[in-house]
């Protein structure tokens, strides 16, 4: 793992995290949180508030997680958003709008996607965007 990389957690990482039943995602994110090496972004905050499972989890996001480096969004973040979903349509991937943003925001920040998904492969083959997929947690 190279100590300069930060790394925006998608929400699939999140998601597990709060469920606890994966002693590997939650060393490694306690591990990234106390070496302060997460940023995080608008996407991921609201979902994980859509999907908040009660006052604990909902705690956590607006307290802990609104004291990481937040990534803005501009002008040209959703254009780049709008060339780099053409380029994954075209490939015949299917990814939400949401992942795409995800993508975006990690190309122009130059920071570490840490997911469970493995449709964040295809961004990386085709737009460079560096990403690390969790199997066998």
């Amino acid at each position: 793992m190279n100590q300069k990389n930060k790394y925006l957690i998608d929400t699939s990482i999140w998601v597990e995290f709060f469920r606890g039943k994966s002693p590997a995602i939650k060393k490694r994110v306690l591990e990234l949180l106390a070496a302060d090496r997460i940023v995080i972004n608008g996407v991921v905050i609201s979902e994980l508030l859509m999907g908040s499972r009660g006052k604990k989890e909902t705690g956590f996001v607006e307290e802990k997680l609104s004291r990481l480096d937040y990534l803005e969004s501009d002008r040209e973040f959703f254009a780049l958003c709008g060339e780099l979903g053409g380029k994954i349509r075209k490939s015949g991937v299917k990814m939400p709008l949401s992942d795409i943003m995800i993508a975006a925001h990690a190309k122009i920040n130059n920071v570490v996607i840490f997911t469970l998904d493995r449709h964040f492969e295809a961004v990386g083959r085709l737009a460079g965007v560096q990403y690390e997929i969790l199997e066998n947690f």
